[in-house]
């Protein structure tokens, strides 16, 4: 019996690839897709892999085919999401949540973060983090209502360097300083002067010092990793590229650590999981991952200063959006974890 699922904003870059590849799942029945903007719009003009007559209709009207049982993809606005979330819920449908609406702890943090107030503390406390790779036994074959699918740099930065917090093999007093890159289309799809192509094009820049709503999420579930509160820096770049991601974070090893206490840590760590590659000879680069669910990882000691430097190379649409997205839903509805998701 095949899931019914529904897209709501179908319009931006991480809906796009939301239907991109459930048009290749084979256990989906797609209810319908939204898009305001693109409203009466055909599918397969945005999203070749979509035939048939199938149209984008408003958020309201795709509202209206929720049905219980039904499992409902948000690739809106946080705010949107914020509102649409506890209504899909109360017609006993699920949701996956791609917007940051539900990843933080506290209502508190969202209004510092996000910088809007959040009215639904309780599905906000109960919502699962779905990174699969560290939390899938929370919620794999289980009836849960909301699933907080993970940002894009989170998801790089806690896959590269959860094995060494959970080994306890670097220092926990310590910030953990992360370098991220993105490509354009992490920004979304908003018309503004800075991602103009003549903007952007041979040249790369910082954004949102010391202020990105990713930073909490890093820390909260680094602190949930290591068992021990962990404080991150993080700076996010642009670079001229329409997508792809690489986090560098560099934190301090523990006296005495090797490469092949590292490396040893890593391999076992990811043994049984099919989107992380663990890599000892080659260096995680976005190039190699796009269009692909795949997280490349890679650690190395430098044993002259004490640092340890871990790399994260994921699609920023796929793994880091849309793509994790279809993982989770496979886990809480048995299918096989990868389906939809391999060649």
């Amino acid at each position: 019996m095949k899931t019914k699922v529904l897209v709501f904003g179908g319009s931006g870059y991480s809906g796009l690839e939301l239907l991109r590849i459930l048009a290749g799942h084979p256990h989906i029945e797609l209810l319908g897709a939204s898009s305001n903007r693109w409203s009466d719009a055909p599918l397969s003009r945005y999203c070749p892999a979509w035939s048939g007559d199938e149209t984008f209709v408003s958020h309201d009207e795709l509202f209206e085919r929720v049905e219980p049982g039904s499992l409902a993809f948000l690739a809106t606005h946080a705010t949107v999401s914020h509102d649409l979330a506890p209504k899909i819920i109360a017609q006993s449908a699920q949701v996956i949540d791609v917007s940051g609406a539900f990843r933080l702890a506290s209502l508190d943090d969202v209004s510092k973060w996000y910088g809007f107030e959040h009215q639904h503390e309780a599905l906000l406390t109960n919502a699962v983090y779905g990174l699969p790779e560290l939390y899938a036994n929370d919620y794999s074959n289980s009836p849960v209502s909301l699933i907080a699918n993970p940002g894009c740099y989170p998801t790089a930065c806690i896959l590269s360097l959860a094995p060494l917090f959970a080994h306890q093999l670097v220092r926990t007093d310590l910030p953990v300083h992360v370098d991220g890159k993105s490509g354009v289309t992490g920004a979304g799809r908003k018309l503004a002067d800075n991602l103009l192509y003549n903007e952007v094009a041979e040249t790369f820049r910082p954004y949102r010092m010391t202020k990105h709503q990713h930073t909490p999420e890093m820390e909260r579930f680094l602190t949930k990793s290591a068992k021990s509160d962990i404080s991150v820096s993080f700076t996010p770049h642009l670079i001229p590229v329409r997508r792809g991601l690489l986090t560098s974070s560099y934190v301090q090893a523990k006296e005495g650590l090797t490469q092949t206490q590292v490396d040893k840590a890593y391999a076992e760590f990811y043994k049984d999981q099919p989107f992380v590659r663990f890599l000892t000879d080659d260096s995680p680069h976005p190039a190699a991952v796009v269009q692909t669910n795949f997280c490349d990882v890679t650690c190395k000691v430098d044993p002259r200063t004490g640092t340890v430097s871990a790399f994260g190379a994921i699609d920023n649409l796929v793994k880091g959006a849309a793509g994790q997205a279809v993982q989770n839903m496979n886990l809480i509805k048995g299918f096989s974890e990868t389906l939809g998701l391999l060649p």
